[in-house]
């Protein structure tokens, strides 16, 4: 879709600094924090640098926590239904993550 209207709209110095704080907050540019904003979509504060690290270390357990139930799987040396449930749990844990960062209300 072209994007071919332009719209002069002043501000006041407080308005502007209004502005320039939540766009600074989400890591959007001004023209798409409006645009996301028009659309009705919340806004959500750029997570922290660090956010990305923790869902590859969460990624990480359950790809470990993966590997021994299937390893307990074939052995029958270890609890495999307490594995699962650690399983599913640390998927939750990612999911819930990802999603408080990621989805758009």
């Amino acid at each position: 879709m072209s994007k071919k209207h332009e719209i002069k709209v002043r501000l006041t110095d407080a308005e502007f600094s209004n502005l320039t704080a939540k766009v600074n907050q989400c890591g959007y540019s001004r023209e798409e924090y409006i645009r996301r904003v028009l659309k009705g979509t919340t806004v959500m504060e750029r997570p922290p640098a660090d956010v990305p690290k923790l869902v590859m270390e969460v990624r990480r357990v359950g790809i470990n926590i993966n590997e021994i139930l299937k390893r307990a799987n074939m052995s029958g040396l270890l609890d495999a239904p307490m594995l699962r449930r650690a399983l599913e749990e640390n998927r939750t844990v990612e999911k819930m993550i990802v999603d408080a960062y990621t989805k758009e209300h």
